[in-house]
């Protein structure tokens, strides 16, 4: 039987060109993701490349909904080789602004509280010799204005992942956490789309190429000694000046390079 790969958010994005590398690489493909159409675009995608693959609609912040789809995954392929928690979402306002609390909360229950989810549900179809590969950001090591429920879930990402490897060490299973920066997504042009103004009148980014990243991050996902990987230069000069320097001088870098409302 072939290896199996579980990639969430896996329908465009980095989590296609995972998704895509990991299909070159002989792993039969499970793409998850919401929206049913865009699943069936990416399947579709794949398969033009002769990558073996199939789509399964979940809301991953829906426990009934990973549950239906742990039981399909069980029973069709009954393991996962590589799981990729990619899924997630981004809203740029200030807390002040957020009138609902759900709306609030929105951030947290998708890329943190989903990738736990996630990560507790298919845990029964990994094996030793299996890894797991969270999503985070570079927004994950920092705080930016109008993004602090973003950066709240990102960061958690980066704990809970560290958490989860020393609980799967003895298992011989892999847990990595990638921290890539901004890249050339649909979902960082709707981000800037609905920025607000004051977010706007900042240097324009640098976008990498979600295949360039996903290459990064796949040549990294290696062995028990790397667990945080950082495929994106700017966020990687932060990460080493983060260490060299007193809190003090990094922090105030970082008021510098952010705008403020």
């Amino acid at each position: 039987m072939s290896k199996v790969a579980l990639v969430t958010g896996g329908s465009s994005g980095l989590g296609f060109a995972l998704s895509e590398l990991l299909g070159k690489q002989g792993y039969t493909i499970i793409v998850v993701a919401r929206n049913q159409e865009k699943i069936n675009q990416a399947v579709s995608k794949l398969g033009s490349k002769s990558i073996k693959a199939q789509g399964i609609s979940c809301d991953i912040s829906n426990e009934a909904s990973l549950k239906a789809t742990y039981e399909k995954v069980k029973a069709e392929y009954g393991k996962i080789d590589y799981l990729v928690l990619n899924a997630g979402v981004v809203t740029t306002k200030l807390l002040s602004d957020y009138k609902e609390t759900s709306e609030l909360k929105q951030d947290l229950e998708i890329d943190l509280i989903g990738t736990i989810l996630s990560a507790h549900a298919f845990l029964p179809l990994l094996q030793a010799g299996s890894k797991v590969l969270m999503i985070s950001s570079g927004f994950g090591l920092m705080g930016a204005a109008g993004y602090s429920m973003y950066c709240a879930a990102k960061a958690g990402v980066i704990n809970f992942g560290e958490s989860l490897r020393r609980e799967l060490l003895s298992k011989n299973i892999n847990v990595y956490v990638a921290c890539p920066g901004d890249m050339d997504t649909p979902q960082f042009h709707e981000e800037v789309k609905n920025a607000p103004a004051w977010m706007k009148k900042e240097t324009p980014r640098k976008l990498m190429k979600t295949e360039t990243v996903a290459e990064k991050i796949l040549k990294q996902a290696q062995g028990h000694k790397k667990y945080l990987i950082v495929p994106s230069g700017d966020v990687n000069t932060l990460v080493i000046l983060s260490k060299i320097l007193p809190r003090k001088f990094r922090d105030s870098l970082l008021d510098k390079m952010f705008p403020r409302p």
